[in-house]
C-alpha cells in the first residue's frame, strides 16, 4: 500500500479505538488515584520515571538509542522542558480539583489560547472559521460559570437512582474556583509549549522521540524539589507505613498503570497520524469526550447540570470544526508520478526511523496531544 492510499477501514477502527482506549483509562486512572491521595507531585513523578524507563526499554526492541546528556542540549531544550512540567503540574492540580466530566471544561480554553500566540508570534491574521470555533470554545469555557438548576425531573431522578448515585444535594454541583483558574493555566502552559516545541524539535534535529525523552527526564528532575518542599515526602513515608492518607498499593498500581499508558498515548498518537484523517480524528476525540463524561458521572457520580452540558457541547462543537477547518484547508498530497511525490517518498524511511515523527509525547494526565502544530493542520483533542 503506497502512502496516499488510504489504509484499510479494520486498520482506522483498531487505530482509534487504541487511542481512545488508552485515553480514558489514562484520565480516569489519574483521577482514581488523586481521588486517594494527596501525593500529586509525587505521582507526576513516577509516571515521568515509569515513561523515561520504558523508552530506554525501547531500544531492546526497536533501533532507538536515547539521547546523549551535553550541556549545549540540555540548555537547548531547557525552556520548552520548563513549560512542560509546570504545564504538567497545572494539570495534575487542574484534574484533582475538579471533576472527571468537567475537566475538558476547565482546560478548554487551550484552542483559543495557542491561536492568539500563534498569531501573535507569527503576524498572521487567524481565518474566519478559526475565530468561529474559538468563539465556541470560549463561549462553552465561560457558560460553565452561569449556575443554572440543576436538572431534576422525574426522568433524572430516576437515572441517579438506577445508577446507585446519591442524591444530587450531596454532591458537589459547581468546579472549585482553584481548579478552574489552574485548568486555565494550564491551557496557557500548553500554548506556549505549542510555540517552543517547533524551536526545540530543530535543536535535536527533528527527532520526536529524543525530545520526548527530554520532556520526561528532565520534568521529572526539577518535580524533585518540588516534593522535598511540598511535604510530600513525609506524606509518602505515612503511607509506606499505613498511617497516612490512602493506599499504598493503589498509588503503586496507578503511577505504574498511567506510566506505562502514557508511553502506549505516545505510540497510540503516532499511529494515529500515519493511518487516520484528521476528520476521522476529530470525531473520535468528540466520542471520547462523551464517554469520559459518562465514565465521570458512573465511577465517581459526577453531576451534570445543564451548564456543564452546555459547556461541554459548545467546546466539542468549536474543536470539532477548528479540526475540519485545518483538514480542509491542507492541501492534497501531489500525484504520484510528480517530482515532489518522488522527494516524498524517498524520506519515509528515515521518517520511519524516527517514528514517524508527530505530536510530543509526555505523561500528560489529560492523555491528550494537544495543538502542537496548528499550522500543519494536525490532528488535535
Amino acid at each position: 500500500m503506497s502512502s496516499n492510499e488510504p489504509a484499510p477501514a479494520w486498520k482506522v477502527a483498531g487505530v482509534v479505538s487504541f487511542y481512545m482506549t488508552v485515553a480514558l483509562i489514562m484520565v480516569m486512572t489519574n483521577k482514581w488515584v488523586l481521588s486517594t491521595s494527596s501525593l500529586p507531585l509525587t505521582f507526576l513523578f513516577m509516571q515521568l520515571a515509569t515513561s523515561v524507563l520504558l523508552l530506554h526499554l525501547l531500544g531492546y526492541f526497536y533501533p532507538y538509542t536515547p539521547p546523549r546528556w551535553t550541556r549545549s542540549t540540555l540548555v537547548a531544550v531547557a525552556p520548552v522542558c520548563i513549560v512542560n512540567v509546570v504545564g504538567l503540574v497545572f494539570n495534575i492540580y487542574c484534574l484533582k480539583l475538579v471533576d472527571a466530566s468537567y475537566f475538558q471544561v476547565a482546560r478548554g480554553l487551550t484552542l483559543p489560547m495557542t491561536v492568539v500566540l500563534q498569531a501573535l508570534m507569527n503576524g498572521v491574521k487567524p481565518a474566519r472559521w478559526t475565530i468561529a470555533a474559538c468563539g465556541l470554545v470560549m463561549w462553552g469555557f465561560t457558560y460553565s460559570f452561569l449556575p443554572l438548576p440543576y436538572i431534576s425531573s422525574a426522568s433524572s431522578i430516576s437515572a441517579e437512582a438506577a445508577m446507585g448515585l446519591p442524591p444530587a444535594g450531596q454532591r458537589r454541583m459547581e468546579a472549585p474556583m482553584a481548579g478552574m483558574v489552574l485548568g486555565v493555566l494550564s491551557a496557557g502552559m500548553v500554548a506556549i509549549h505549542a510555540v517552543l516545541v517547533k524551536d526545540a524539535f530543530k535543536k535535536v534535529e527533528g527527532h520526536t522521540l529524543d525530545l520526548a525523552y527530554w520532556q520526561n527526564a528532565l520534568s521529572a528532575l526539577a518535580l524533585v524539589p518540588g516534593i522535598a518542599f511540598s511535604g510530600e515526602l513525609g506524606e509518602l513515608a505515612g503511607m509506606m507505613n499505613g498511617t497516612g492518607e490512602g493506599g499504598l498499593r493503589a498509588f503503586v498500581i496507578g503511577s505504574g498503570v498511567t506510566g506505562v499508558v502514557g508511553f502506549l498515548i505516545c505510540l497510540a498518537g503516532l499511529l494515529s497520524i500515519k493511518v487516520t484523517s484528521p476528520v476521522t480524528h476529530m470525531f473520535s476525540s468528540a466520542v471520547r469526550s462523551v464517554l469520559q463524561t459518562m465514565l465521570g458521572v458512573y465511577i465517581f457520580h459526577d453531576v451534570l447540570n445543564a451548564s456543564r452540558i452546555m459547556s461541554i457541547i459548545l467546546i466539542l462543537i468549536g474543536s470539532c470544526l477548528y479540526t475540519w477547518n485545518q483538514a480542509r484547508s491542507t492541501p492534497k498530497p501531489p500525484a504520484s508520478g510528480s517530482a515532489a511525490a518522488v522527494s516524498a517518498a524517498s524520506t519515509v524511511p528515515d521518517d520511519r526511523k524516527r517514528l514517524l515523527t508527530g505530536s510530543i509525547y509526555n505523561s500528560n494526565p489529560s492523555g491528550e496531544k494537544g495543538y502542537a502544530d496548528l499550522e500543519k493542520g494536525s490532528r488535535n483533542d
